[in-house]
């Protein structure tokens, strides 16, 4: 059974894919504090935020962003090796999703487990995704329900319609791929605007600065073009 006391820590909401690059980054040699200077010329200032609050979240650097042994066990780690490490760390953080019965879980429980961090809604989405790919990622065993579609089935009216007929499949491709551009260069200039997050802020700050980024990516999720 879950205890329902909420957590103060807000889950890694990062994409995924860019916290693997990112430790893959690192096999080039880990700094000793993961600052500005180190992610700036591969990642965005809104990326590089994200992966230092998700870092400090799974305790692999600590306060003075200084990189724990943990880090650099996961960086080097292969195989077996790596799958197990990222369970251990997985399973330290996220203790309200590791108590449900992952195998059987539906989609509410995943969900209820996850708003016991506190999190807000406009970002609820984005904290489930990260889990489910780094839980996929150590071989753990994810119930169908928690697999599903999340966002259904029917498509808006807005959305483009993929071209039965194969000659225009081109087009089809060429369109989509424009629209995910665009969105991905507004919403990079959008959140660079942003300050990057310090943890030394008062909480008050801490949770304004929050709230603003919750605001932000549920106007910009809320496009059916929206790229994950």
């Amino acid at each position: 059974m879950v205890n329902n006391k909420k957590l103060n820590t807000v889950p890694p909401y990062v994409p995924y894919r860019t916290f693997r690059t990112f430790l893959e980054f690192l096999q080039e040699g880990i700094p000793d504090r993961i600052d500005r200077s180190v992610w700036v010329n591969r990642f965005s200032g809104s990326s590089g935020t994200q992966l230092v609050t998700a870092l400090k979240a799974l305790g692999l650097i600590d306060e003075m962003n200084r990189p724990s042994g943990d880090l650099e066990k996961l960086v080097y780690a292969r195989g077996r090796d790596r799958r197990e490490m990222i369970r251990m760390v997985l399973e330290r953080f996220y203790v309200p999703i590791f108590a449900l019965d992952l195998r059987k879980a539906t989609k509410n429980q995943f969900r209820e487990a996850f708003r016991m961090f506190g999190t807000k809604e406009g970002v609820l989405t984005k904290c489930e995704a990260f889990f489910i790919r780094a839980a996929q990622d150590a071989g753990i065993e994810l119930s169908q329900y928690i697999l599903a579609r999340r966002h259904g089935s029917g498509r808006t009216s807005g959305a483009i319609s993929k071209p039965k007929n194969p000659s225009d499949k081109q087009s089809y491709v060429a369109l989509e791929q424009s629209n995910v551009h665009n969105n991905l260069s507004l919403i990079e200039r959008i959140l660079d605007k942003y300050p990057e997050f310090d943890p030394k802020w008062d909480p008050e700050v801490q949770t304004k600065w929050l709230d603003g980024m919750t605001k932000l990516y549920e106007s910009l999720t809320s496009s059916p073009n929206s790229p994950e």
